[in-house]
């Protein structure tokens, strides 16, 4: 493979780069702390408060996998400044929106806008930097965007309180500009790719699929209202057959969109399967915890943000010792460890709600965030070692898919939760009208929905994970 002439400066090209993933990964968390306001001045229900979280997640799920395809075929850079340009236009359009079905297809056109650039993003850093400084870019490129993302919920509760909830989109804008003027000054080189044709086919099934399945399963969050009830369920059934249909289709293909013959490897395929659970388990609290603790305990936005340390800070400090205690002794132990943590914390998270106890469930955000330190970076590592050096990226691009899928389903699952026990907080956006002990009653019974998925999570752990890596993979 030839090799590429360093940017001229490489260090303009990582601020660029880091800014726009950063940008991705808040808004996949900044959003849930300002729900409650959202679904007040929009006047939307259970399912359309999911929504504004999951038209995102969606197009992520769906998409990601065709993203770096197409900055393929048209270049990595285009591919960049068009992503960059779409998810400005699309924060713009959430921010000015009039009502919920507008903000709900801005988030759609914001995930393809970020389908679009992170993978260009990232092609662009390695080919940016010489073979010495690339490891320490790449940890830059990952960990600013990480605490980003981990922080989400302090500045969506923040701008929220403090200047309203369209805030959280509009701060885009500006990152957005920055990145796109510093591309143009300092026009990276473009990364040598192998150019892989897009399987179509492949493509609309899952393009079509995966909505058509989260639509299904979050039309069952209107137990009174909405459309007819057999839509949702023609929906759901449709969804996934066609999904089904994609899953077999990759088997045949030469040049599959997301090559699912690496699930022959059991650990890998058990990593993926604990990677995507967890994100089902746990993205609920994120999304709608913030909600919880303002209209059950009294929370305001901004504090109900902060309430979410608890959960980051293990996870920011914890994830270093994960990564070391991994390359001496693989990822066996450590996902083991990582999903019996979050399922303790879950637990202990639910009964904290349940309890109207915020001391109890910090307590339990403390544990799960441990475990989502000893989980993730872990499954990441090792998913992409596993594999001969050629087929990395179509590791990456599986763990990537299904922590999308994870997170959508997640959502859909947890708000056909809230609303089938009887939420009636969200419905008319009058947070504060219901019994506080109606809203624990419903909460709780999201919580064990979590649980039972995180105990899954953690049988996969142990029957599927099982060995090292194998004698063909290597860790560098």
């Amino acid at each position: 493979m030839p090799m590429t002439k360093p940017a001229t400066n490489p260090w303009l090209v990582l601020a660029a780069m880091t800014g726009s993933l950063a940008m991705v990964f808040l808004d996949a968390t900044i959003v849930g702390v300002s729900l409650p306001a959202i679904q007040r001045d929009l006047g939307l229900g259970v399912a359309g408060g999911a929504w504004v979280v999951n038209a995102y997640l969606v197009a992520l799920a769906g998409a990601m996998a065709i993203g770096g395809r197409f900055g393929d075929v048209i270049g990595r850079v285009r591919a960049f400044q068009a992503g960059v340009s779409i998810f400005a236009l699309a924060s713009l359009g959430c921010a000015l929106a009039p009502g919920g079905e507008v903000l709900i297809a801005a988030r759609v056109l914001q995930g393809l806008g970020a389908c679009l650039m992170q993978p260009a993003s990232s092609a662009m850093v390695a080919g940016a930097f010489p073979e010495g400084q690339r490891g320490r870019a790449m940890a830059v490129y990952v960990g600013v965007p990480l605490l980003f993302m981990m922080l989400g919920p302090v500045l969506g509760g923040a701008l929220t309180q403090w200047a309203g909830w369209r805030w959280i989109f509009a701060v885009n804008l500006p990152v957005a500009m920055a990145a796109l003027a510093l591309v143009a000054i300092v026009r990276p080189v473009e990364p040598t790719a192998e150019r892989r044709p897009i399987h179509w086919l492949s493509a609309a099934l899952l393009i079509v699929g995966l909505p058509a399945l989260v639509f299904g399963l979050q039309e069952q969050a209107r137990p009174t209202a909405g459309i007819a009830p057999w839509i949702g369920l023609f929906a759901l059934a449709m969804g996934a057959v066609l999904v089904a249909l994609f899953a077999r289709l990759q088997f045949t293909l030469a040049a599959p969109l997301l090559d699912l013959r690496l699930f022959r490897d059991r650990t890998l395929l058990g990593q993926v399967v604990v990677l995507g659970l967890t994100q089902v388990a746990t993205v609920g609290q994120t999304m709608f915890g913030p909600a919880y603790l303002q209209g059950a305990l009294g929370f305001t936005p901004l504090e109900s943000g902060l309430a979410g340390l608890p959960l980051a800070l293990p996870a920011l400090l914890l994830v270093h010792l994960a990564g070391r205690v991994y390359d001496r002794r693989g990822a066996v132990g450590v996902v083991r460890v990582g999903s019996v943590l979050c399922a303790v914390g879950l637990g202990t998270i639910t009964a904290g709600m349940l309890m109207l106890s915020y001391a109890i469930i910090a307590i339990g955000m403390t544990l799960n965030g441990a475990g989502m330190a000893f989980l993730m970076n872990p499954i990441q590592t090792d998913v992409v070692s596993r594999v001969p050096p050629e087929q990395r990226g179509e590791s990456a691009g599986l763990a990537a898919t299904a922590r999308q899928v994870g997170n959508a389903l997640g959502v859909a699952i947890a708000a056909t939760v809230l609303a089938r026990t009887g939420l009636p907080s969200f419905d008319g956006g009058a947070v504060q009208s219901p019994e506080t002990e109606a809203i624990a009653h419903s909460f709780a019974w999201m919580g064990a929905m979590q649980v039972t998925v995180m105990l899954t999570a953690v049988g996969a752990a142990w029957s599927l994970v099982r060995d090292r890596l194998p004698r063909h993979a290597s860790r560098g």
